[in-house]
């Protein structure tokens, strides 16, 4: 992402009046930002990352910690109980202001996130994968060509959920150098 950006978390004093998300938007993340994630952070529910660019708010991401079964995954840690639960980082939301699209926005708030699963909450929690739930063909294909992988699970609306395994060295110093 091009200029001076920076993060700050969402607090009631954060100005989102010229933050659009919706073109095409079918997760409702534009309600989400206007009407809910402050009521969400609130609740527990996740913690929600503001970025801006220069003073302009581009994007935003939503991160709470769960936990994915490891026979949903292709990771092996080399347990034998099928049972085992790998520690992750839920990307509840993504999303990139409609003026900001296609600039290279979106791949930097999710190579900050990569970052910060392989950084603070892999010392701090632990952490083995990234995992969202998103839908639409340009939105998988996103997450796709960024490593994610689909898991096999029915949801309701053609929604898939994706993981990524962290590779630990990579994403620790990909925060590092953020």
């Amino acid at each position: 992402m091009d200029g001076h950006w920076h993060r700050k978390i969402l607090d009631a004093k954060s100005d989102l009046t010229g933050f659009d998300c919706s073109n095409d938007d079918v997760l409702g993340l534009n309600k989400f930002i206007h009407d809910e994630a402050l009521d969400y952070q609130r609740e527990g529910a996740g913690v929600t990352h503001l970025f801006y660019r220069d003073d302009k708010l581009v994007g935003y991401i939503t991160l709470a910690m769960c936990a994915i079964k490891k026979d949903k995954t292709d990771i092996d840690e080399g347990y034998d109980d099928e049972k085992v639960n790998y520690p992750a980082l839920w990307l509840g939301r993504l999303a990139v202001d409609n003026q900001e699209r296609g600039k290279g926005v979106g791949s930097a708030l999710l190579k900050y996130c990569i970052g910060f699963a392989g950084k603070k909450a892999i010392e701090e929690l632990g952490c083995r994968c990234i995992v969202l739930v998103t839908k639409g063909k340009k939105r998988i294909d996103f997450y796709e060509e960024r490593g994610f992988k689909i898991l096999d699970l029915k949801l309701k609306g053609n929604k898939k959920m994706m993981y990524h395994k962290l590779d630990l060295e990579k994403a620790r110093h990909q925060f590092e150098t953020e």
